[in-house]
């Protein structure tokens, strides 16, 4: 099986051998391990082709382009094959203005390049291909068959509009006498005969968009034209202040309220309730909302302090689910101090970490605490499992063990500090009974929207005993016997926010799903600097980190050889939506259910370790020979490479999610794919999906396959750009974030 992937990334290379795995699988065959991925073929008709051909092919190219200053003898570039009789290819003439540039023997049977030295490629000049040596040999008969024409930037097909054939040997096939319109083969001895169109002149400022193409991927869900229009215009650093100063606005609960609002039928329990409105409107928000950032910083937050629908306690609590997400998003560029309390006392984290309703110890029975949320708020949400340096790398003690941050003690002792919470009924209903029975009414008649509200302490129910936290240790703190729930939880939190180690873990988690999945300990040594101190004394200053993260050399540089991700199902699917305007049928974005076969169903993770742990490193890849983490690639395997494939498909020949909710008409792409210049498609993919980033491989592959499509054919450029679309989708530059 041969590839259209050519790529030395690490990244890419793994992604590669997984789609050449699940392709062999479907097939019948293949057992996994490496493989190979053959660059494609070429030969040349002068010793500069090879030369030519990699300048042409090369991912930014086209952005490159524009800035080069040196001055070269044009190529041209022919796309062809041939009919083979008796061992002798087709003999294949080029003509510029009449006057010969070279002669070269066709013999392959597939597609490959054959490059010339062309005097001058201005708009207008004649341009002939001449095929000399008809022939049958044993029933075998010779032919040359030309797909495209190109100089490395523009490519006109063979069956352009005004391209003839002149038929005839010799100087009959240029007499303009026995001529049809070219359907890009030549059976007998005559002329593929066009005049040039020229290429446009360079985008000065195209490759300032392929960086800003690469930020937005950082950024923001996936780049639109204006987006990058912005970014190109005001540059990073006035965007990023451009969208810090959108004001937040609760969003979530209040389209969960509008639900709600239509009466009973549409509460939980009702016979119009769906557990599915919070995630569409995710879906809705990421194609379309103005403030990028805030929400591409809260769904990176949501993966750290994960509460999960998946969790089936939380089916009748939509709007309270809402509430959660909401504060994820105010607090993106707020404090993490504030973040950290109000993720603590948000109902459906009391609920997911069963620290609601969490009765104080009861020496008589023996009832101890429950500690799950004593131990996640430490463990996944402060300050991790091992003491770490500035810049992220473990503390080992003198024996070389790393230096754990918590002990059994420590859970049992901030698992008192978690007692005594409950829904936020009036002061003058916090009994024992309503601490653990009780819950909102939702019914129109009786509606207090308790769940927007955090959890209320209920004094009876909280643990006045003594609590020491981290004895031993430098932020060793007790919180003494007889405090209050609300002076417990305050002095707990304040006690972790202090903790050394919140920079760097919590630094480096936002890199990772921002920016690189392996960042540098310099990276986040830095990061976590800012977050100790944002320059004016503040520590914690999240919008601060959000900005230190996205403008640091190893965000902004060009890309390091280890750096960047893989991409996770949603961000590829939000990518597509936005680059190329999907839209959605009912407005109402029914992606709730999508991607699951994936592995990423939107605020679906499978546990409160996410859809992938922070620490994953890929076994038995480059990436374990170097400990180096990639955690998205803890959900790739066979089934979820093949699910992607078929996703894409459904993404562009049909449409995706309930009822084939969520399309795309590609009029501009269908519009491109008309073009004389066929490159414009593709250059446009790749700055749109791929960020300059396409293979020498795919952007001929896609040149090959769309070429072969005649516009004159129902539906031909429709089924040239879904065919470009496709293939730039299934790619593993698609996948790849760098």
């Amino acid at each position: 099986m041969r590839s259209f992937i050519h790529t030395s990334h690490p990244v890419t290379k793994v992604i590669a051998t997984a789609v050449t795995i699940a392709a062999l699988t479907a097939c019948g065959g293949g057992k996994g391990g490496d493989s190979e991925t053959p660059s494609a073929s070429a030969t040349s008709a002068d010793p500069a082709a090879s030369a030519a051909q990699d300048s042409n092919a090369q991912p930014t190219a086209r952005a490159l382009a524009s800035t080069s200053t040196e001055t070269a003898a044009p190529k041209l570039i022919i796309r062809a094959r041939a009919d083979v009789a008796g061992g002798i290819g087709a003999m294949m003439t080029v003509r510029i203005n009449g006057v010969p540039i070279g002669t070269v023997e066709v013999k392959s049977t597939t597609l490959d390049s054959y490059t010339f030295n062309a005097p001058t490629l201005a708009a207008g000049v004649k341009i002939d291909i001449v095929f000399t040596n008809d022939g049958t040999v044993g029933g075998v008969d010779r032919n040359l068959h030309i797909a495209y024409i190109s100089d490395g930037v523009t490519t006109i097909p063979s069956t352009i509009s005004g391209a003839i054939v002149d038929r005839g040997p010799r100087t009959l096939a240029f007499d303009d006498l026995d001529t049809a319109p070219s359907q890009g083969s030549l059976f007998v001895d005559s002329a593929l005969r066009l005049h040039w169109a020229g290429s446009p002149a360079p985008d000065p400022q195209a490759k300032a968009k392929v960086d800003a193409v690469r930020f937005l991927q950082q950024a923001t869900f996936g780049p639109t034209t204006n987006d990058i229009t912005k970014v190109v215009r005001d540059g990073y650093d006035s965007w990023i202040s451009a969208q810090t100063a959108i004001p937040y606005g609760r969003d979530y609960f209040d389209h969960i309220q509008a639900k709600y609002a239509k009466g009973d039928s549409y509460r939980p329990k009702g016979a119009n309730y769906s557990p599915g409105w919070v995630a569409q409107r995710f879906w809705e928000r990421a194609a379309q909302a103005p403030d990028q950032l805030r929400r591409r910083t809260a769904f990176a937050l949501h993966n750290i302090f994960m509460v999960s629908q998946a969790d089936i306690n939380l089916y009748p609590y939509q709007r309270a689910y809402a509430q959660y997400v909401d504060l994820l998003h105010k607090h993106a560029f707020g404090n993490y101090r504030n973040l950290l309390e109000d993720m603590a006392l948000t109902p459906v984290m009391g609920i997911y970490l069963s620290h609601m309703r969490n009765r104080k110890e009861d020496p008589a029975t023996g009832r101890m605490p429950d500690e799950n949320f004593a131990r996640e708020v430490m463990q996944l949400f402060s300050i991790g499992l091992h003491e770490l340096n500035n810049d992220g790398t473990v503390k080992r003690d003198a024996s070389g063990n790393p230096i754990e941050t918590y002990n059994t003690a420590d859970v049992m002792a901030m698992a008192k500090v978690f007692t005594g919470w409950s829904w936020a009924f009036l002061d003058s209903q916090l009994s024992e009974s309503t601490f653990r029975y009780s819950t909102p009414s939702y019914a129109v008649t009786n509606d207090q929207q308790i769940e927007f509200m955090p959890m209320k302490a209920y004094a009876s129910l909280h643990s006045t005993a003594e609590k020491k936290l981290f004895t031993g240790k430098a932020w060793a703190t007790t919180l003494p016997a007889g405090s209050t729930a609300q002076a417990d939880l305050k002095a707990a939190l304040d006690t972790l926010f202090k903790h050394p180690n919140v920079g760097p873990f919590i630094g480096r988690q936002l890199i990772q799903h921002l920016v690189t999945s392996n960042p540098s300990p310099a990276y986040v040594g830095r990061v976590a600097s800012v977050f100790n101190n944002n320059g004016q004394g503040v520590r914690g200053d999240l919008g601060a980190v959000v900005r230190a993260i996205l403008l640091d050399t190893e965000a902004r540089g060009a890309p390091l050889a280890e750096a960047g991700k893989l991409r996770e199902p949603v961000l590829r699917v939000s990518h597509w939506m936005r680059a190329l305007g999907a839209k959605s049928a009912s407005g109402e974005y029914l992606l709730h259910e999508s991607l699951e076969a994936q592995g990423q169903r939107a605020l679906h993770a499978p546990s409160v370790f996410g859809y992938f742990r922070p620490g994953y490193v890929p076994p038995n890849t480059s990436f374990s020979m170097r400990n180096a983490t990639s955690p998205e690639f803890q959900i790739i395997n066979e089934s979820t490479v093949a699910q992607w494939l078929n996703a894409a498909e459904f993404m562009v020949s049909g449409s995706i999610g309930i009822g084939g909710d969520v399309s795309n008409s590609y009029a501009n792409e269908i519009a491109m794919a008309s073009y004389n210049n066929i490159s414009a498609l593709p250059d446009h993919l790749n700055l749109m999906l791929l960020g300059g980033r396409m293979s020498p491989a795919l952007r001929q592959q896609i040149l090959d396959m769309t070429s072969q499509i005649s516009l004159t054919s129902e539906g031909g450029a429709t089924r040239r750009a879904h065919l470009a679309i496709f293939l730039t989708l299934a790619s593993p530059e698609y996948l790849f974030q760098p």
